[in-house]
């Protein structure tokens, strides 16, 4: 995987190193306003962080466990999608367990990358997807390909989406779509709360766009953004209490832990904070 660039701004593609300090944590190019964690590159192993453990402690508490529960978001997202393509070739990028492969795959020629090794095995041998664990930058594919790409909470994860959705651009057929989720640091909620916001969490998280900064970054490889909007997200019962109560806690509260035992933990639903963006950008 490639390494994370702390002086490049993968949005406006500024190589001068002009930043200045933003919330705590995180700094901004003077140029465009893209907002990246301040860390120190050299420092990073992503391999490390993205290992098994970050399904399963780290991040999510079960993510195996929630499989139902991503099932329901991701037939809702696909939805979405045959709004504007209905079948063809789709790739996923950060596909890991293969959810969303496995319900894409009824409709398009779908196929799926992540760096995760754990979570693309299970995709393979437990799901019958077609994932692979490499780097789709890394990848030769062939040029104007594929119809639709995804990447679902993804991007803000990427050392260098520019180069990712450069790629992505590469493959897109003429008028092939591409369609991402991430958070919005220009929203109402990231603006009331700033550093306490839920979304920001390096080095999981290092890039936070706005509805400008992600339009620059689209734009710059050729994808023209054509709708955005606020979605919400499905959880179950226990990964938001895990989040709330337990995660980054040197020990969970009594109150996690019944309800992790009880049948509530099981229940799931869909809260929008509109503070995620799902984007659709058209290769034109």
């Amino acid at each position: 995987m490639m390494e994370y660039s702390a002086n490049v701004c993968v949005a406006c593609r500024s190589k001068t190193g002009e930043f200045k300090p933003f919330w705590a944590g995180l700094k901004q190019c003077s140029h465009c306003g893209h907002c990246m964690a301040d860390l120190d590159a050299p420092g990073l192993d992503f391999k490390t962080i993205y290992s098994d453990r970050y399904f399963s402690g780290d991040e999510y508490v079960d993510y195996l466990r929630d499989q139902i529960v991503f099932e329901k978001q991701f037939r809702d997202r696909l939805r979405k999608i045959e709004k504007f393509r209905s079948s063809g070739d789709l790739i996923e990028v950060g596909c890991a367990y293969g959810f969303f492969l496995a319900v894409a795959k009824e409709h398009f020629r779908a196929r799926g990358y992540d760096i995760s090794e754990g979570p693309v095995n299970h995709a393979r041998s437990q799901l019958g997807v077609d994932a692979h664990c490499e780097d789709i930058v890394d990848v030769p594919l062939a040029a104007e390909s594929v119809d639709v790409v995804v990447m679902w909470d993804t991007v803000e994860h990427l050392p260098r989406p520019d180069l990712t959705v450069d790629k992505i651009g590469h493959i897109l057929r003429p008028g092939g779509y591409l369609f991402l989720t991430t958070g919005d640091i220009g929203s109402l909620l990231a603006r009331a709360q700033k550093e306490k916001w839920r979304l920001i969490h390096p080095p999981t998280h290092l890039h936070y766009f706005d509805r400008k900064t992600i339009a620059i970054l689209l734009e710059n490889s050729g994808l023209h953004p054509v709708s955005t909007e606020y979605v919400g997200t499905r959880r179950s019962v226990r990964q938001v209490a895990y989040s709330l109560l337990a995660l980054g806690k040197q020990r969970p509260s009594r109150l996690y832990n019944f309800i992790a035992a009880s049948p509530l933990a099981e229940m799931s639903f869909v809260l929008n904070t509109y503070d995620i963006m799902l984007v659709v950008a058209q290769k034109s």
